[in-house]
């Protein structure tokens, strides 16, 4: 049995924390036949078995549902210049951008661009929102 624990002290000898350590085969029989090693469940939200779940015992990392969209249109981000130096949008992080044309007559600054948004570029996304959590510390039965 693993409980939640939200102490900074031990709950008593007869709980170990579920931190990679190894079993003692002498002092817990029971337990070490079951494992050698408890579970290592530091930094870890334990989460019920189905739905979007991972397999039993294998580790999900974090994510989001991914969040995209696009703006567009004639004219976005038409620069008035001096020179002969075409005008460029650019986007950072999330936001990439694509020219659309080449501008009205071949003149500078009338291109369309489209800007978009896609936040895999800088989280991990998944079909699912993972929740906010709390930290406890996890034990697991001895005998």
């Amino acid at each position: 049995m693993v409980v939640a624990w939200t102490l900074s002290a031990n709950p008593s000898d007869n709980y170990l924390e579920c931190n990679g350590q190894a079993v003692d085969s002498t002092k817990y029989p029971k337990l070490y036949a079951l494992m050698h090693n408890v579970p290592d469940y530091r930094g870890m939200f334990l989460r019920g078995l189905g739905g979007n779940s991972a397999n039993l015992g294998i580790l999900q990392g974090d994510a989001i549902r991914n969040i995209v969209g696009q703006i567009g249109g004639p004219g976005l981000g038409r620069i008035t210049i001096q020179g002969d130096h075409r005008p460029q949008l650019y986007a950072t992080g999330p936001f990439t951008t694509k020219q659309l044309g080449d501008g009205d007559e071949g003149h500078y600054g009338g291109e369309g661009y489209q800007i978009n948004f896609d936040a895999s570029r800088i989280v991990p996304t998944a079909e699912e929102n993972r929740p906010i959590n709390k930290a406890v510390r996890y034990f697991i039965k001895a005998k």
